[in-house]
């Protein structure tokens, strides 16, 4: 059973997303996948939210156009309404140095960007799963 019941995946790459939504419903049919495709669009979208519609946990992309993982980070952390969302970073981006500073800047985790089905069902069951 996955301890968040609606989750936001903001990731620019369509078949990341699809994996992403297709195990996460494997483990758990009844959790709620909403994606955006950059940080702008995740803005947007949470503004249009109602609180109590909030998803429990955002997963961010570092590499998207318009506004990278980070940025969006930053956005998330520092806005009242958002700032207590836990939120992971995933990246192909494998700098110490960026992992440092989006754990500083508030992210939950920081992983590396799962590149085969077993990396991805093992992230979700490290993060989201209820023990």
């Amino acid at each position: 059973m996955l301890k968040y019941k609606k989750i936001l995946l903001v990731d620019d790459d369509a078949d990341d997303r699809q994996i992403f939504e297709e195990l996460l419903h494997e483990i758990d049919d009844d959790t709620i996948v909403d994606n955006a495709e950059n940080g702008l669009e995740m803005v947007t979208m949470l503004n249009n939210t109602a609180d109590d519609h909030l998803p429990g946990l955002i997963i961010l992309d570092q590499n998207m156009p318009r506004m990278t993982g980070k940025e969006s980070l930053v956005f998330l952390k520092t806005h009242p309404r958002y700032k207590s969302i836990p939120t992971i970073v995933y990246s192909t981006y494998q700098v110490r140095d960026f992992y440092r500073e989006c754990l500083d800047l508030g992210a939950e985790d920081v992983v590396a960007k799962p590149d085969t089905m077993q990396a991805y069902r093992e992230m979700i069951e490290q993060f989201m799963v209820a023990r």
